[in-house]
């Protein structure tokens, strides 16, 4: 999800969000897999109170695997991008679960690339004087290239060439 907005400080600047596309909230994974532990363990609760009790404990491992993997996909999939365009520089916060890194960029000479990438994966990337950094990697293609044209947009009124870079 791209979300783009005006800042209202002194200065004028654009502020764009992109966030990965979670299909439910960690509140709503957390009730999904409540809901299945108590299916699950009123089910083996039958065969454990006629003393086949190794079935409650194969439900209970059941469980413990299920509930690693919701967490391991979730935490995976969580990540959020923010971009603050100004005159002088963009910057560009990125967060995920396990790091936050802040770069920043001369607004006048930055340039927005789309690469293509092998089964026709594309990937955004900043690129200034050598460098290059590749942004929205967790977004799905459509919203990639839409990432690609709202910083362009943005950028616009700061580039130092006088146009708008060509990035397709």
């Amino acid at each position: 999800m791209i979300d783009t907005r005006h800042s209202s400080e002194p200065r004028q600047t654009r502020v764009i969000e992109a966030r990965s596309n979670l299909s439910m909230s960690l509140d709503r994974l957390a009730a999904v897999f409540l809901g299945l532990s108590a299916v699950t363990l009123l089910v083996a609760l039958g065969p454990l109170l006629l003393g086949f009790w190794p079935i409650m404990v194969a439900a209970v491992l059941h469980l413990v695997v299920v509930g690693w993997c919701m967490r391991l996909a979730w935490r995976g999939n969580w990540a959020r991008e923010r971009m603050v365009i100004d005159r002088d520089k963009l910057t560009i916060d990125h967060f995920d679960v396990r790091q936050r890194t802040r770069t920043e960029w001369p607004s006048a000479w930055v340039r927005i690339e789309v690469e293509e990438q092998r089964m026709g994966e594309r990937q955004v990337k900043v690129t200034c004087h050598g460098r290059r950094q590749v942004i929205g990697d967790f977004l799905p293609v459509g919203e990639k290239l839409a990432l690609a044209d709202a910083l362009k947009e943005s950028l616009r009124p700061f580039d130092a060439r006088g146009e708008a870079s060509n990035y397709r």
